[in-house]
């Protein structure tokens, strides 16, 4: 869940000349009397265009307006929440909030509900995935809202009842519910399971408060059932607080190893370190990232990897390691400056290089250069080799962790429609064109497949779906480009299945879908065997990359 920008581009636009004005007069002097000592100059000229500007004008927007531009001066992380996102921030970092359970996206101007969380109010009251919001109280929510009004409508107080009005489209019916709102607990380590006998897999999609406690417990849970080994996928996580990743880094990790250290101009450094008290601190572990694996999750990747604790198999992570504190204002907004960088334990920054386009460094996982990419940073010798691991394997400086062991993924060998790769994926389309088109597939499913391995191997979806799929998808504006080609369908239909394979089998058997459909446990099983001869890569045990 990302805090959203509410301020639309126009307004932004307008501003700015004025913003640039703003600085000019700073630069040229006032000539007018005002009190130099008594305020900042910036607070002089606040006051005097608020008193003396030919048009009115809105000081607390340009105010944000100001700070937003001062701050994307400094670097791509530093950032101003706005006083009305500033609890949905608090919340992602809690990791729990007050509501009824349900995980929706706007869909033709509605509310679409895509998930209802097992166990919640909304679940208990029977709201199902398909449900279009209608209403939630005297709040119509089919009037285009912004994503703040829908959450304030739909959140409130514990136990609080909140009459909810949906259509149900399968049956052509409107339902009303009258639901108790409840805590919701994000959970951050929810899809975990056994690959085979020996071999456990756990998800990690944040780091937030309840994380290190969630992960434990998963952890107890595959060891129950025999677990030796150990995969954890940090895919798509975008990281979080830093506290959560150092201590599921610290469960790996002998006493006194390193896990991270951060250190900034007026800041001293400050190391983290394992105390030996660690549950997993022998078994084989290997990691999974991506494109999207970023700060903490890079954190908890670069202390495995420079320790030689872990195989890191996957593409390299996004390179954020840069380290914001919070500020609270009197308003009740924030401000997250960036006070530090994060080093791995070999000395390492991870934080590629960035500009003041904001859009350009966010869009670079795009555009990187796949052959160089695809290299081991032990045979790349355009790559500077300044660092070593723990065994002394040669290491890779900025720019993200790069792995172990190259596995390309949907996200990151998708060059036809990279472009649409974000709208596609985070839109919902997918469980959205599911609920509302192949409702029946899921049924028939349920009576063939008794698990979801017989699903994985006999399900098929035709080439006539597809391009019914790509149809009602290029219909949202973002992504009418959307076109076919033979590497579209093939993520529609992996995509497509995995969804189908969540309303059977729910998370765990999506996730099983899109890792053997991508090769992840196939890969996985290859580097176990393989384990000690590639952590010995690079080191004077072994000098040549022959695996």
């Amino acid at each position: 869940m990302s805090v959203p920008n509410e301020i639309n581009n126009s307004s932004k636009t307008a501003l700015r000349p004025l913003l640039y004005a703003l600085m000019l007069a700073a630069g040229i002097g006032i000539g007018m009397s005002v009190n130099q000592t008594s305020k900042d100059k910036f607070s002089q000229i606040f006051d005097i265009i608020n008193r003396d500007y030919v048009d009115s004008t809105r000081t607390d927007v340009l105010a944000e307006s100001t700070i937003e531009y001062l701050l994307s001066q400094l670097d791509p992380h530093s950032s101003y929440i706005a006083p009305q996102y500033a609890e949905i921030n608090e919340q992602q970092i809690r990791g729990n909030y007050e509501g009824l359970g349900i995980e929706y996206i706007s869909f033709r101007d509605t509310p679409c509900v895509y998930n209802v969380f097992a166990g919640s109010p909304a679940e208990k009251a029977g709201i199902k995935p398909g449900d279009r919001l209608l209403m939630a109280g005297k709040t119509k929510l089919t009037d285009s809202l912004t994503a703040k009004e829908i959450r304030s409508a739909m959140t409130g107080e514990a136990k609080s009842i909140i009459a909810i009005k949906i259509y149900r489209r399968n049956t052509n019916s409107i339902i009303d519910f009258n639901i108790s709102r409840d805590n919701i607990v994000m959970n951050s380590s929810e899809v975990y399971y056994m690959i085979n006998s020996t071999l456990g897999y756990i998800q990690i999609e944040r780091f937030s408060n309840n994380t290190h406690k969630q992960f434990l417990a998963a952890m107890e849970e595959l060891k129950k059932l025999g677990m030796k080994d150990l995969l954890i996928d940090l895919r798509n996580n975008g990281g979080g607080l830093l506290y959560e990743a150092v201590a599921i880094a610290n469960e790996f990790l002998q006493k006194d190893e390193v896990i991270s250290y951060t250190s900034g101009y007026r800041r001293k450094r400050h190391d983290f370190i394992a105390d030996g008290n660690g549950t997993f601190k022998n078994g084989k572990l290997v990691l999974l990232i991506n494109h999207n694996t970023a700060s903490a999750s890079e954190i908890l990747a670069g202390a495995l990897q420079d320790n030689d604790r872990a195989i890191i198999i996957g593409n390299r992570s996004f390179g954020k390691g840069l380290v914001q504190e919070p500020f609270k204002l009197s308003d009740g907004s924030t401000l997250r400056l960036t006070i530090a960088r994060y080093y791995t334990p070999s000395g390492r920054s991870i934080q590629k290089s960035y500009d003041k386009n904001l859009e350009n460094y966010r869009n670079e996982i795009f555009r990187r250069d796949i052959l160089k990419d695809t290299l081991n940073p032990v045979l790349d010798s355009s790559i500077k080799k300044e660092f070593f691991s723990k065994n002394g394997r040669l290491l890779t400086k900025g720019g993200g962790i790069r792995p172990d062991i190259t596995l390309r993924d949907t996200i990151s060998d998708s060059t036809e429609i990279e472009q649409l790769m974000p709208g596609l994926f985070y839109s919902r389309i997918f469980d959205i064109y599911l609920m509302d088109y192949m409702s029946g597939d899921i049924e028939k499913a349920r009576k063939l497949y008794k698990d979801v391995f017989a699903f994985q191997v006999r399900y098929t979806i035709d080439k006539k779906e597809i391009l019914r799929f790509i149809k009602i998808a290029s219909a949202i504006p973002y992504l009418k480009q959307l076109k076919y080609s033979v590497k579209t369908e093939e993520i529609i239909k992996k995509h497509l299945k995995a969804a189908i394979a969540y309303r059977l089998y729910g998370e765990r058997g999506k996730s099983q879908i899109i890792n053997r459909e991508e090769g992840v446990f196939s890969k996985t099983f290859e580097v176990l065997k393989n384990y000690d001869r590639i952590l010995n890569i690079g080191t004077k045990k072994s000098r040549r990359f022959d695996y």
